[in-house]
């Protein structure tokens, strides 16, 4: 059972919250009763997930259209909740982007709007919404890594590397505010049936039927469940967790070989 079972007069914040598994989270959170400010690029579809979760929870919904890839993107959510009087009890940093190319090949702009999103964003939100966590003594962060965190493979460096950042982080930072009875909790999953992979509805369909791919409420509520036992490091999935041990001595070449028919 979960530590908490309501999130009455509590708020959470969830960010890539407009689809996937950043609204898995965002849904199930209203179920327990949470209130929620959701902040997402999509503004489209950003108002359409708010609407949505009004309708199916007696929560209030609050709603923020931001490009989180921007060097003050945490600072601008933080400065939305001191506005609005959001005092915020659970922090989901869940926006990510994901690249499966080589370096060389990956335009300057989206280099650097990557890193700012893996790196920047989710360190700053810790700290800023760690503060206030610490000083009153309660709440929950849950950062998503990758199983890839794992794996510093070709044509995945980048975004390899950025994730096994956000489980190092979290990890060290766990113990940080432990102390103070707050939860630091890092997810790696592996693939998500979300639009995030180009995956042909085959494919999609045979990775879901073994176990390969999970669904996004699959994850969400097994990841939350994590959180408020404030586990450390969740890897969800029992394929994958049987998986990690192989990935670790898969040789690149074969990844290479995969990348080329791909292509």
């Amino acid at each position: 059972m979960y530590t908490e079972r309501t999130g009455k007069n509590k708020t959470a914040l969830v960010t890539g919250a407009a689809s996937g598994i950043g609204f898995a989270f965002a849904d199930n959170l209203g179920k327990q009763g949470y209130h929620l400010l959701i902040v997402d690029i999509q503004e489209d579809k950003l108002i359409q997930a708010a609407t949505q979760l009004r309708n199916c929870h007696p929560v209030d919904v609050h709603c923020l259209s931001l490009d989180l890839s921007r060097i003050d993107a945490p600072e601008t959510i933080h400065a939305f909740c001191l506005k609005n009087n959001l005092e915020i009890h659970i922090l989901i940093s869940n926006a990510g982007r994901f690249i499966f190319d080589a370096i060389t090949d990956i335009e300057d702009d989206t280099y650097n709007a990557f890193l700012q999103l893996h790196l920047n964003t989710p360190a700053k939100l810790c700290k800023l919404f760690g503060i206030d966590m610490k000083q009153r003594r309660e709440g929950y962060i849950l950062t998503v890594s990758s199983l890839s965190a794992w794996m510093p493979y070709p044509y995945l460096s980048l975004y390899a590397a950025t994730k096994r950042f956000i489980r190092t982080f979290s990890k060290a930072i766990h113990f940080e505010f432990s102390k103070f009875s707050v939860g630091v909790t890092t997810i790696c999953p592996g693939a998500v049936d979300t639009g995030l992979y180009a995956l042909r509805p085959e494919w999609r369909k045979i990775a879901k039927r073994f176990g390969i791919m999970m669904n996004p409420d699959t994850l969400a509520k097994r990841s939350l469940k994590k959180m408020f036992r404030k586990r450390i490091t969740y890897i969800p999935g029992l394929v994958n967790r049987i998986c990690l041990p192989l990935l670790l001595i898969l040789p690149a070449r074969i990844l290479v070989f995969f990348y080329e028919k791909m292509r």
